[in-house]
């Protein structure tokens, strides 16, 4: 199956615990990673995201897809399996603190998983991975 990985990094003038914070809320998760709503959040009693479900809307066409944990390392490092009936991957976000700033770097692999996503994935790749850095810019620059 083909597949692609985007990086991109940005700086929040804000401290890392300020970032964290906005990563366990789901609507953080609305603009980063071709998510475009999230759906069902399940936040445990500490106000920690545990998954979620988000719709992706592709060629006006809307994909339900499941978000499971894939990794997290408090205040430092969250990624999530992401995965619907076309696409499959994993968005990873790293802190790093800088002073009083904070440096995010996101990193979405994403490979095809069904026939449609097979023919279109160049596609459906660029036009993910286009929007990964202005996405990541407008949360950094929300601090």
């Amino acid at each position: 199956m083909p597949s692609e990985t985007f990086t991109h990094t940005a700086v929040a003038q804000a401290p890392t615990d300020s970032v964290w914070a906005a990563l366990d809320l789901p609507s953080t998760w609305e603009s980063i990673g071709g998510i475009d709503k999230v759906v069902d959040p399940i936040v445990d009693s500490d106000g920690r995201l545990q998954g979620f479900s988000f719709d992706s809307i592709v060629a006006g066409k809307s994909y339900r897809g499941e978000a499971t944990p894939a990794g997290r390392d408090e205040g430092r490092l969250i990624g999530w399996d992401i995965q619907n009936s076309e696409i499959a991957g994993t968005i990873t976000v790293v802190l790093s603190p800088d002073a009083e700033e904070t440096n995010i770097n996101v990193t979405l692999g994403v490979e095809s998983r069904g026939l449609l996503s097979g023919m279109f994935f160049s596609v459906v790749s660029k036009t993910i991975g286009s929007g990964l850095p202005r996405s990541v810019d407008e949360f950094a620059a929300g601090f």
